[in-house]
């Protein structure tokens, strides 16, 4: 029996028809030809036109499968990973749902969801991957499977449909490999996934056409306009993973891109400083098609058979949720109906108050015979009586004031890293950033700052370091602490593609405690 995938991408519905692993049929629809346009089309939704524009083409192409695997771009989607301590696994459910709630903007009640937990046993928790999707999302892709006549088999994140392409490929999933699914022409969403053993860790969906490029039109300058974007994007993503995913190194960068646009990655790969291999799909279909990243994911949509380390499935989410409801058959006497529920939530209303009413009274029994065992054996503070006078009282009361005030003279001489930290980064001007900042309490208070300048031209770059430099001898927060800045090192860096000036500034002053907060 052939298997059926559809792709729903931002531009375009991919649908592939396969036999094995091979692809028999292959078509595609424009989500543009499904905008409103004359005003007595805009009365039609949106997904009744593109159900009507598959339908056509599911005929013209004599695709015949009445069952479908679909995977979605994740601007449908939210995708996220965090760690939870480890639970029994019936507590899961319930511990997942209100810890995700800290990760999406609307409530948790709005959402269709599923995860995947793995145990990492060097931090002795659960990562969770968790992915969702608003439910009136959900319907209405199912309306439009609906209106084809298609059974629903899967609905799973394009960007993990797309790992199966490593299986076709013998990628070995051990160890931490990244995932880079990129087309330098305009069709589709570029992903990014870090994979630990075949599990994700990190996945992020990055749009590489914006209005600009857009008005370039397609040829060399927007691949180039296309590759400067991905480089930024690529690197800002490998920054954000490296601090959240500490000693979690990236060995390998497996690339699914079109082969003829592999030497214009060269350069960055080498930025990189990474393995990188590429993935030709080519070699692993027989018929011959033109490389489209949205026949990739409506192709690989299709393996459903094709089984990989990620097992979320919306679809199947959705079905637990409606049987773990239940059938919802109205009463036949609404007005009994409703009746008894007034009754019950009375009833329970007034159960609750009771239940707080006694647990009060329960808690505030051991309270009081705590108390009256304090005040049974205490014992007066050193240098108080039974017979103390007020002028007695008052000379103590003063001397205690005397040492606390001579603490407090203490603590206000620390070094407070706060404000620092607040005031220098608004003194940093532009075209400078600083890399990395070290403070020292003990003895006389030093700060280090390692940074970098970058204006084209050395002597501006000097002049800039220079400007900076006198920014914090004027600052109030930092003249506080720091009564000389110098410079400790200047030098400048040139490289085959850039050129920039690092520098280290040293602030010192005389400190005797050690830092606060």
């Amino acid at each position: 029996m052939n298997n059926l995938g559809i792709y729903f991408g931002p531009q375009l519905v991919s649908i592939v028809e396969t036999k094995g692993n091979k692809p028999v049929n292959y078509t595609h629809v424009s989500r543009m030809a499904a905008s409103p346009g004359e005003p007595l089309e805009e009365k039609v939704p949106v997904s009744e036109k593109l159900s009507v524009l598959l339908r056509d083409e599911l005929v013209k192409n004599e695709i015949g499968p009445k069952e479908a695997s679909i995977s979605i771009s994740g601007k449908d989607l939210i995708v996220r990973t965090f760690e939870m301590p480890i639970l029994p696994r019936h507590e899961l459910d319930a511990a997942v749902n209100f810890e995700a709630k800290k990760y999406i903007p609307f409530k948790i009640e709005e959402l269709i969801s599923d995860f995947q937990f793995k145990v990492d046993k060097n931090i002795k928790k659960n990562r969770i991957l968790f992915v969702g999707i608003k439910k009136d999302t959900l319907n209405s892709y199912l309306h439009i499977l609906d209106q084809l006549g298609l059974r629903v088999k899967s609905i799973e994140y394009s960007a993990f449909s797309i790992l199966r392409l490593l299986k076709l490929a013998n990628v070995k999933e051990k160890g931490i490999i990244g995932v880079i699914n990129i087309e330098l022409a305009r069709e589709d969403e570029a992903n990014f996934v870090v994979l630990e053993d075949g599990f994700p860790l990190f996945s992020r969906d990055i749009s590489l056409i914006s209005g600009s490029e857009e008005s370039m039109g397609g040829g060399e300058n927007n691949h180039i306009a296309v590759l400067e974007k991905l480089k930024r994007e690529i690197q800002i993503s490998l920054d954000y993973y490296e601090r959240k995913f500490i000693g979690k190194g990236i060995g390998r960068i497996f690339f699914i891109t079109d082969p003829r646009d592999k030497d214009k990655f060269n350069g960055f790969i080498k930025e990189l400083n990474l393995g990188v291999n590429f993935i030709d799909i080519g070699k692993h279909i027989d018929k011959p098609v033109p490389f489209s990243l949205a026949f990739a994911k409506g192709y690989s949509s299709s393996l459903s058979k094709v089984n990989t380390t990620v097992k979320i499935n919306l679809f199947s989410a959705k079905e637990r949720l409606l049987k773990k409801l239940g059938p919802q058959t109205p009463s036949s006497f609404p007005l009994i109906a409703r009746f008894k529920a007034e009754l019950t939530a009375a009833a329970a209303s007034i159960l609750i108050i009771l239940m707080v009413f006694v647990a009060g009274v329960l808690r505030a029994l051991p309270l009081e015979n705590e108390l009256n065992n304090i005040v049974r054996i205490r014992s007066l503070p050193k240098g108080v009586s039974l017979d103390s006078g007020s002028q007695q009282l008052a000379n103590i009361n003063a001397d205690y004031k005397s040492r606390a005030d001579a603490m407090e003279a203490i603590a206000k001489k620390r070094l407070k890293l706060t404000p620092l930290l607040d005031a220098i980064p608004r003194l940093i001007p532009k075209g400078m950033w600083l890399v990395r900042m070290y403070f020292k309490g003990d003895g006389t208070a030093e700060c280090l700052l390692d940074g970098r300048a970058y204006l084209g031209n050395s002597s501006t770059e000097s002049e800039l370091v220079n400007a900076f430099r006198s920014r914090l001898k004027e600052s109030a927060a930092v003249a506080k602490y720091f009564k000389d800045v110098s410079v400790l090192s200047l030098r400048y860096v040139q490289t085959e593609k850039v050129s920039r000036t690092n520098f280290v500034l040293s602030l010192q002053g005389h400190q005797k405690e050690g830092p606060g907060r």
